[in-house]
């Protein structure tokens, strides 16, 4: 690599969120560098279950759904793209017709996603700030898995006001807990196994990057949404927040 990774780990005061930047918001290595990275932020995720939550949020958000209507998801931040591999593969299964748009700031990003993608997944990928969006088509779902730990306060609050103004059936947001037993345990993990030591390194900071319960219900506050129309979940250290419309 052309830049030792820092030696400073993420802040052990849990007490209030972390502003140390994360290598994946800035990151500068080689493509085959980042792709390494980002294909084994996605081996994590999978092996923890991360794809579960968010399937099983649309199996209830599509259950009315018939076969003869074809819906429109956007993934938010989508990363190596396996979330939208994982739904594609769950559609299929239930004979579901749905638009997968995967939408990342990194133009590298995409393309190593879209490399990794099967042509018949009929994924469509774009390099762009979701502020910047223009739709070309209704939205139905908007889902993020492992972004908003990223974002401002401020800007947390901008992008439920996005997705509730954009998606026209629902969205969900899946990310992490700030806590201390996933901090240590992603440092256990890099110990353990053979993950990118920048894998480790990121996943220490998101965790101290990322709200707690009484944070994201002051973010949606701010956002001016019900509550009660909104509902968080917890699951494994992860909280899973969802609207239904």
């Amino acid at each position: 690599m052309s830049k030792p990774i820092a030696k400073q780990e993420a802040r052990r005061d849990l007490s209030q969120r972390s502003a140390e930047a994360e290598w994946l918001d800035s990151a500068d290595e080689s493509p085959e560098e980042l792709a390494l990275v980002i294909r084994d932020v996605a081996s994590f995720n999978g092996a923890m279950l991360g794809h579960w939550p968010v399937i099983a949020w649309l199996r209830r958000a599509t259950k009315d759904a018939t076969k003869e209507t074809t819906l429109t998801l956007v993934d938010v931040g989508c990363g190596y793209g396996d979330l939208l591999r994982a739904i594609r593969g769950w559609a299929r299964k239930r004979g579901l017709k749905i638009r997968l748009i995967g939408l990342d700031l990194s133009r590298e990003t995409i393309r190593i996603a879209d490399l990794a993608t099967d042509d018949a997944d009929e994924i469509e990928y774009r390099a762009t700030d979701i502020f910047d969006y223009t739709p070309s088509v209704p939205i139905d779902f908007v889902v993020s898995s492992l972004l908003t730990h990223h974002m401002s306060d401020d800007l947390i609050a901008k992008f439920l006001r996005w997705m509730e103004a954009t998606a026209r059936k629902g969205w969900l947001i899946y990310d992490l807990q700030r806590h201390p037993v996933p901090l240590h345990f992603i440092g256990l993990m890099g110990r353990l196994t053979r993950l990118h030591p920048i894998v480790i390194q990121d996943g220490r900071i998101s965790v101290a990057r990322s709200l707690t319960r009484a944070e994201w219900l002051a973010r949606i506050d701010e956002a001016n949404i019900a509550r009660d129309a909104v509902q968080l979940r917890w699951f494994l250290f992860r909280f899973v927040i969802g609207r239904v419309r």
